[in-house]
């Protein structure tokens, strides 16, 4: 078979320019040239200009195909290869698509909106190198602290296909990591847990402060769901419940001076911001909902500030 350039060009669906690019690469030389110099191809011309086509259709760049042609490569293998980074471009798509519709949902302002992009279009490794920076930056001081790897083993992975609720809660999280007032305060709980636990003498296994901390919910919860002020003589009973556990978990008595350390021992120690970020992950992972536990620490606070 012996076909012209333009007739080459006609048979491929490319431009005569591209057909001659691709020739002057060396991805598809024309079998000879004709006495006035023109090219003509041969069957094997065309096919290899029809599979550079269909390569670059597929999105092959030249330096791929070219392996691929010199079978320094195999079609198969290289195929598998572009074939996941389609999947991974899809995926990015998808959630682009998403924080568009979640920013369409709400009253964003530009730099938030930056944050939100600059974050959503990360790939599964970048997000995680972002929410390590985090991890790391309120850990700085306290590389060792048990709850750092606490923190890294509960890292937020978006599913493939994530919902509206797991995307805004991806945009919420990116804005509460990033936020340096967020960062300081988590900071600061680190710090002060790690100095109240050397000077209490407590291990990363301490089993009665947490049940302490279990009572509260408990007692506080049925007091606000009774809806017992926190001034009232009905809290009395309670607030000294709670204490005697607070005071036996510490190896303390229960007097004035211990009364006012639990009451900066509770303020320090409760954040609906630090909760929120853990309900975000929770939203994101897909873990099961769980209610929020500020509100019964916030009463038991404010019932034992009431009294001296």
């Amino acid at each position: 078979m012996d076909i012209s350039i333009g007739e080459l060009a006609r048979l491929t669906g490319l431009p005569v320019k591209t057909v001659r690019y691709y020739s002057d690469i060396g991805l598809a030389p024309e079998a000879e040239r004709s006495p006035s110099g023109y090219r003509r191809y041969d069957e094997a011309g065309l096919a290899r200009i029809e599979l550079v086509r269909t390569l670059r259709d597929l999105g092959f760049d030249l330096a791929t195909i070219r392996r691929v042609l010199e079978r320094q490569a195999g079609l198969a293998e290289v195929a598998g290869a572009h074939a996941d980074a389609v999947d991974l471009h899809i995926r990015r798509l998808t959630l682009r698509r998403a924080l568009l519709r979640a920013i369409a949902r709400r009253d964003s302002r530009p730099e938030e909106v930056q944050r939100m992009s600059a974050f959503a279009r990360t790939s599964a490794d970048e997000a995680g190198r972002i929410m390590e920076e985090f991890i790391a930056s309120v850990f700085a001081d306290h590389p060792d602290d048990p709850f750092a790897a606490r923190m890294r083993g509960a890292l937020p992975e978006l599913p493939e296909e994530p919902s509206d609720a797991q995307i805004d809660a991806w945009v919420e999280l990116a804005g509460l990591v990033g936020d340096p007032d967020f960062r300081a305060r988590v900071r600061q709980m680190v710090g002060e847990g790690a100095r109240t636990r050397s000077e209490r003498g407590l291990s990363d296994t301490d089993e009665a402060t947490p049940r302490a901390g279990q009572a509260v919910v408990e007692r506080a919860g049925a007091a606000l769901a009774a809806r017992i002020a926190p001034d009232s003589a009905e809290a009395a009973p309670i607030v000294d419940e709670l204490v005697g556990l607070f005071a036996g978990a510490a190896g303390r008595a229960d007097d004035p001076a211990y009364r006012a350390e639990l009451v900066w021992y509770l303020e320090t120690f409760t954040d609906e911001r630090v909760e929120r970020y853990w309900e975000l992950i929770g939203v994101i992972n897909g873990w099961p909902r769980r209610p929020s536990l500020t509100p019964m620490y916030r009463w038991f606070t404010e019932a034992l500030r009431a009294r001296p």
